[in-house]
């Protein structure tokens, strides 16, 4: 398979966000099979809305402290001794309806 034909498949696989369609279409005909009701629907958009939010605030926490969750922080003292300080609970709304998030803190709160 020539180079331009793989660059190809692999741009009609992506959408414009990088999204892998094919990966994201067997996730959801995994999940549509315990589907029955309107409500099984409504559930499942809020618990991936949930779940996609409190992993962006995860992933943007790791990047403003320089380190993953768990991970010891080896930065020097002297520069930066902010950690983790747990989370707050936080409601959003919008077409999914009311859903509660936890949102990650640090000591300082200086994000």
């Amino acid at each position: 398979m020539s180079n331009t034909t793989l660059r190809k498949n692999q741009k009609n696989q992506l959408n414009n966000t990088g999204i892998n369609q094919q990966k994201l279409r067997a996730f959801a005909g995994e999940l549509a099979k315990d589907i029955h009701t309107q409500d099984d629907l409504a559930e499942l958009s809020a618990s991936l809305v949930k779940m996609t939010i409190e992993a962006a605030l995860g992933a943007e926490m790791e990047h403003h402290l320089g380190y993953a969750k768990h991970e010891q922080n080896t930065q020097d003292i002297d520069i930066s001794n902010n950690t983790r300080n747990g989370y707050y609970p936080k409601t959003i709304k919008g077409s999914h309806g009311e859903v509660e998030i936890f949102v990650p803190r640090d000591r300082s709160s200086s994000l």
